[in-house]
């Protein structure tokens, strides 16, 4: 298992954490990175963010994806193409992170048809954030979903499993966690058979906002 993480802060408000995550996913402890310049890609170019992209685009095998809020469907699919291409264009991203995904099969046709579109237009990986296990058709059209997004205190309760289904790999997120847990609960994630997971104290509301500030998890340097 390769850690996932929401990179939600600045690559020079917060150069130690940036540089940890870099240096972790060099050493292949990390596997995804999402960023997130203005809870999207906002209104223009940043230079830091053009930097740090540009170095972990020169690791191989590491996706890095731009954060997009796709409105549990209420989004436009033309506004969802539209901002990961401005990822493209301004930060050389081409990977998706699609935020705020239903779960039910009544949507699921909509978001096969932005896979599509997103394919169509150069963009992908597509990694999909409904927070729970969804409908199985979701890991058909995506590349990575997150099947679980909450506190530790949910997630010891329900110990969630991955049954093999569907294309896409898995990739699990917890919150909160205390500092003697973080350890146990990677070890958890490795044997229900998830394929990407991140495990932070932080809290929210944003626990993304930084790196774990307790050792025990794989992108602390």
């Amino acid at each position: 298992m390769s850690d996932g993480v929401p990179a939600y802060f600045h690559p020079d408000r917060e150069a130690a954490d940036w540089a940890g995550l870099t240096a972790a996913a060099r050493a292949g402890a990390v596997g995804i990175v999402v960023v997130n310049p203005a809870s999207g890609v906002g209104t223009g170019a940043d230079p830091a963010y053009r930097r740090a992209c540009a170095d972990l685009a020169e690791i191989p095998g590491v996706v890095v994806a731009g954060y997009v809020d796709t409105a549990y469907g209420a989004r436009p699919a033309g506004e969802v193409v539209a901002e990961a291409r401005a990822y493209a264009q301004r930060y050389g991203i081409r990977g998706v992170f699609a935020d705020q995904v239903p779960s039910g099969r009544d949507h699921l046709p909509a978001y096969t048809a932005l896979a599509a579109d997103l394919r169509t237009a150069g963009l992908g990986p597509l990694l999909l954030n409904p927070g729970v296990r969804p409908d199985e058709g979701y890991l058909e059209i995506a590349d990575v979903v997150v099947t679980f997004e909450g506190s530790w205190e949910t997630y010891r309760a329900e110990r969630p499993g991955e049954p093999r289904a569907g294309r896409a790999r898995t990739w699990h997120l917890v919150h909160g966690t205390p500092a003697r847990m973080i350890e146990a609960t990677r070890s958890w994630m490795v044997h229900a058979g998830v394929d990407h997971g991140y495990v932070t104290d932080r809290r929210l509301p944003n626990p993304w906002d930084g790196l774990p500030r307790t050792t025990g998890s794989a992108v602390v340097a």
